[in-house]
């Protein structure tokens, strides 16, 4: 499978080439998530839908293929590029079809130049076959795997001559006239005589972590660069080299890398390493992700030495070289539920419940989409694909929506227009969402324990909690069922007297900031104009106040408030 995979994505990037598909390399626990559930589907029927969707899938993933092959720009990125890829092989079992996407048809225009030596292409394992590679074999070598655009270089009698995109394998672009502003590669050499090297141009960056900062986009820019209409004007220092692979070079790594680096071409030396044991291995790889490096890495690659003789060189079939990808940054998923929920301040949020997913050695199933614009912003409904990343403190996030359903069914949000900073300070239907949120944020502001969303809802819904200081009065407490969770809760209420008017305050929603809360320490001075005076508000302040004070529900509050506080001082 890992063979095919490579074939089929080598086929589809044919003149660009620069492909690096990591299949076996993510088959983890997202995979096989997603392979139960569309043989589920397979199982339960539906097959109209699913031909259609296979369908749909199947010319969008080609119509990405043209771009990235004949404009030399990704429009998805590799990871959730294969993931898609699999998830249609996926759908195409299911209906018993070929799972080999066709080749883009190429314009007759293009002039292809063919490869002295194919190019083989890697295979990318997992960790478990990689180890099992590794103690099958002796002369084991190590590099990053260089996150860029394959070329073969090739001189005759020290002169470079030709620099030929992947393409297929074994024909590609010729991009002889782009080498010329390539200040890293070496237009002429010392060795006079025929030499053939393979390796990856990259965009050279300034201490690079992939793990903290992901691919960022470099090989789309080295990719710009090489397929410009224009000539360039100027050379570009950005722009790197990385050899791999000397095809009937010395047989020796140790001075292949050596000769390499007299050539001028010295990254192979400097990151080439000789492997003993499958923990050196783990090691690298985890030292290469998190390292500063010159440029992006995508996995490490192992090589067996010596290689065969170039005769045996075929594109795709290669058994003394693989890959081992580097950890998921994103997975796609699927949008199972859309959930809106309202909070105390009248926004309203979107959550996403999705089929759950790995990353990072957490398991999610849901993701917080943000504001409701945020969610109009990303078009995204129940069904469309997604993929998934955690943020720098971990939170998951959604990336992208990088694949629609084709009939869009939006719902209804008519009744979200209701919401404000000033409804729902009673409970009715309709307002049990911010109602509740209202309450937790309060009990929160007064600093009462133990009571979390889940108890103040049981009480509005079930007790008769119906106005945001109802759970003050001591009728309300008596008539509770009578629990140790109650019981508890209500000795939290006797503590609230004690507590001073700016967390009241806070805790109502006044739409003041913070240190002009701070400042009013008796309830009174609310209706006192010269302590308002001296809070120096700005005019929107003082009528997002007054708006505020004139709420009756507000209001009843502050009275409440006033009277439990009054009751507190007769009790000194």
């Amino acid at each position: 499978m890992a063979y095919f995979m490579d074939k089929c994505r080598g086929n589809l990037a044919f003149i660009i080439g620069f492909c690096a598909i990591g299949f076996l390399g993510i088959g983890n626990i997202t995979f096989a998530a997603s392979n139960v559930e569309l043989d589920e589907r397979c199982k339960l029927g539906g097959m109209s839908k699913i031909e259609q969707e296979s369908h749909r899938l199947g010319a969008q993933l080609q119509q990405w293929n043209q771009v990235y092959r004949l404009s030399g720009n990704s429009q998805i990125s590799d990871e959730a590029y294969d993931q898609l890829l699999y998830q249609w092989q996926s759908l195409r079992r299911c209906l018993g079809l070929s799972e080999e996407l066709p080749e883009v048809v190429l314009p007759k225009k293009a002039q292809l130049t063919k490869h002295p030596t194919p190019h083989t292409g890697l295979k990318k394992l997992t960790e478990s076959k990689v180890y099992e590679w590794v103690d099958s074999r002796r002369e084991i070598w190590l590099q990053p795997k260089v996150d860029g655009v394959a070329v073969t270089l090739v001189y005759q009698n020290g002169h470079l001559i030709s620099m030929i995109s992947r393409g297929n394998g074994i024909e590609g672009l010729e991009w002889r006239d782009k080498a010329d502003f390539i200040s890293a590669i070496p237009k002429q050499i010392s060795l006079q005589k025929n030499v053939v090297l393979q390796g990856e141009l990259f965009w050279q960056l300034n201490e690079h972590i992939q793990a903290k900062d992901g691919g960022i986009n470099a090989r789309n820019k080295i990719a710009g660069w090489l397929m410009r209409k224009t000539s360039p004007q100027k050379n570009e220092p950005n722009i790197g080299v990385f050899i791999w692979a000397w095809p009937g070079g010395e047989s020796e790594p140790e001075k292949q890398f050596e000769h390499l680096a007299l050539l001028g071409f010295p990254l192979a030396k400097q990151y080439s390493h000789r492997i003993e044991n499958k923990a050196q291995v783990k090691q690298w790889r985890e030292y290469y992700y998190q390292s500063k490096l010159p440029f992006a890495t995508d996995g490490i690659v192992l090589k067996n030495y010596p290689f065969p003789d170039v005769l045996a060189w075929q594109p795709n079939q290669n058994s003394w070289a693989i890959a081992w990808k580097y950890p998921l940054r994103s997975v796609v998923s699927e949008v199972k539920h859309l959930q809106f929920k309202v909070g105390r301040t009248g926004r309203v949020s979107v959550v996403a419940t999705i089929n759950p997913i790995n990353l990072e050695g957490k398991n999610i199933s849901k993701v917080s989409v943000g504001s409701l614009a945020s969610w109009e912003k990303k078009d995204l409904i129940e069904g469309d694909k997604v993929t998934v990343s955690l943020s720098g403190l971990g939170t998951p996030k959604i990336e992208n929506v990088i694949w629609r359903l084709e009939t869009r069914v939006y719902p209804d949000l008519s009744t979200f227009e209701r919401f404000n900073s000033l409804s729902c300070l009673t409970y009715t239907e309709h307002c049990l969402q911010q109602f509740v949120a209202r309450l937790t944020w309060l009990g929160k502001s007064l600093k009462i324990k133990g009571i979390s969303e889940v108890t103040w809802r049981d009480w509005v819904e079930n007790h008769q909690l119906t106005e945001l200081t109802t759970w003050l009065r001591q009728d309300w407490q008596n008539a509770l069922p009578k629990n140790k969770r109650n019981s508890s809760s209500i000795k939290q209420f006797q503590s609230v007297k004690f507590q001073l008017t700016p967390l009241w305050l806070k805790g109502l929603g006044i739409p003041l900031p913070k240190t002009k809360i701070e400042q009013l320490i008796r309830l009174e001075g609310l209706h006192d104009s010269v302590e308002i005076e001296r809070l120096s508000l700005t005019r929107k302040q003082k009528e997002k106040l007054e708006k505020w004070l004139a709420t009756p529900e507000i209001q009843l509050a502050l009275q409440a408030i006033q009277k439990l506080k009054a009751n507190e001082s007769l009790t000194e």
